[in-house]
């Protein structure tokens, strides 16, 4: 942090300012509730673990304070009582039906965090989400999923890329790539013959299956396409290999 030969502020204020640290007191539940509103982290960790040791005696403090209209407090009580023995389900469920995308989004990162809980079965409930901030949580959620019902939710998502996100799309990438044929086979059984959109190009350009350079080929063979995108398109060959890229490079020597 370089603080021996750059220094750090610890405080700006106006002159003569008495700056008095607050005291903080975990040893109650309202205390703790207190000190886990505090923009201080190092007062959140002693509140959060205090409440975490108080169980289900929180958790009426607790769903007062998620009822707050305050989003990052509602969050910070939610990780709280989804960490409940046997109240995860409930949260969970409660978050993911919750109006503010914010909380959904917290909602499927808790149910990702709780053993007894199947990601793929709370992502199937908000594929169809109208926030793109949590069709992109649930698209990452389903990196490590490697089941035909994981690849047939990322096609979801994906029919749903507007070509202008491009967050949205590296979510789609980072979420394929352990998984790219199946969920790039899973994508064109959906769009059939309507693959060449802006946002069908996109998820092209992005996702390594081995079927992908053939339709890269297409798209660079495509005279509606400008040639100004093309550099676009022959880059991302360089990040396949094998046969199926072999043979389209060649196939580009018929143009």
């Amino acid at each position: 942090m370089r603080d021996l030969d750059r220094g750090r502020l610890f405080l700006v204020a106006p002159e003569g300012h008495k700056y008095k640290a607050l005291k903080v007191d975990v040893s109650s539940i309202e205390g703790s509730i207190d000190a886990l509103k505090s923009p201080n982290q190092a007062t959140r960790y002693l509140a959060w673990h205090a409440l975490q040791k108080q169980g289900k005696k929180a958790e009426t403090a607790l769903q007062k304070l998620f009822s707050d209209k305050n989003s990052r407090l509602r969050a910070r009580a939610l990780w709280l009582l989804g960490k409940i023995e046997g109240r995860g389900k409930h949260y969970v469920d409660l978050a993911i039906k919750d109006k503010d995308p914010d909380m959904r989004i917290v909602g499927l990162r808790l149910a990702r965090q709780l053993a007894d809980f199947d990601t793929v079965e709370v992502v199937r409930k908000l594929v169809s989400d109208k926030s793109p901030q949590v069709r992109r949580e649930c698209a990452i959620a389903l990196r490590h999923e490697k089941t035909s019902e994981a690849a047939r939710l990322w096609a979801e998502l994906a029919i749903r890329h507007d070509g202008k996100d491009r967050w949205y799309l590296e979510a789609l990438g980072l979420s394929s790539d352990l998984n790219a044929d199946a969920c790039f086979d899973a994508w064109l059984a959906k769009v059939g013959d309507k693959w060449n959109t802006p946002a069908g190009r996109d998820v092209i350009w992005r996702v390594r299956a081995k079927s992908a350079p053939s339709y890269l080929v297409k798209i660079l063979k495509d005279e509606k396409i400008s040639a100004e995108s093309h550099p676009h398109y022959v880059r991302a060959l360089d990040f396949h290999s094998g046969p199926e890229k072999d043979k389209a490079l060649e196939s580009l020597l018929d143009i």
